[in-house]
């Protein structure tokens, strides 16, 4: 599993500190805390905020309520670190959960746990911000190998294949391609199953809306195509067979860049989609 390091922020306005505040910062440090790093920069006290107050002033002095208490009993209970967030700006990856939505300015909003306000998933901005922030490091990397190992956690509802990236040199260099890659990886994971549901198993319809509403250029069985791609895949001490004709082609229509899935199995985390081919065009 990839972990990212992720810091708190300091408030530009304590004043301003709800207690619904505070309680989305409990529920989003206990899942950092559940699966990636958390830390409190020990700079956090000298930095003062529109007022000339620090976390200090807000935790100890004259500031101190219900609320602060409250902000005071979870700060406590973190890793401390002596990096300054200067130095946290310059590190390769990493993240930020600010105390208010009001802390998150336009330059880092990218690297931060905020708050969705999506009702369609039980608190889905537990997983959908730390997703965000993953796919955008995600991006970064050089190596395919590299980005293999990190794409179950920017891709939770994807399934992949264990030879998915058997072929993925055939995509050609890996800076070249990698958005195109993530970005259609992203439709897939993103709205892929619920176009299938939506049109109760039609893959045509499907792949027609994400075509024309998500610009992502795909195909099931050709016209003029006999051979069907099977693969087997092991899950959980048991082969299954899947039919792999479905794909996306990266860039335009007539390419060999492609990206081969399954519409999946109920036997199979839900019936997610399988991705299991990921390279040139599927000919053995």
């Amino acid at each position: 599993m990839w972990k990212l390091d992720f810091y708190i922020l300091p408030s530009k306005c304590y004043s301003n500190i709800t207690e619904e505040d505070i309680e989305n910062l409990d529920d989003k440090v206990t899942y950092i805390n559940s699966r990636e790093r958390l830390y409190v920069p020990n700079e956090i006290y000298d930095i003062r905020d529109i007022d000339q107050k620090t976390i200090a002033d807000f935790l100890y002095n004259n500031e101190q309520s219900d609320l602060s208490d409250y902000l005071l009993e979870i700060i406590s209970k973190q890793r401390i670190c002596s990096d300054t967030y200067d130095m946290i700006a310059r590190k390769t990856e990493y993240g930020y959960v600010p105390l208010t939505e009001l802390d998150i300015t336009e330059n880092i909003a990218q690297v931060c746990v905020g708050q969705i306000k999506d009702t369609e998933l039980e608190k889905c901005w537990k997983m959908n911000d730390i997703v965000s922030i993953k796919r955008y490091f995600i991006v970064k990397v050089n190596d395919y190998n590299d980005y293999e190992n990190r794409v179950r956690d920017c891709f939770p509802h994807l399934v992949f294949h264990e030879e998915a990236f058997k072929f993925v040199d055939e995509l050609g260099k890996c800076s070249d391609v990698i958005e195109e890659l993530t970005r259609h990886l992203i439709i897939l994971n993103d709205v892929g199953k619920k176009l299938y549901d939506y049109h109760n198993k039609n893959e045509r319809e499907v792949l027609l809306e994400l075509s024309s509403g998500y610009d992502l250029v795909c195909s099931g069985k050709g016209s003029n195509e006999e051979k069907r791609f099977n693969k087997e895949i092991n899950y959980k001490d048991q082969r299954y067979q899947l039919t792999c004709n479905p794909h996306t082609k990266l860039y335009k229509k007539r390419t060999d860049k492609r990206i081969y899935f399954c519409w999946g199995r109920d036997e199979i985390e839900g019936h997610n989609i399988i991705i299991v081919r990921i390279g040139g065009h599927w000919q053995e």
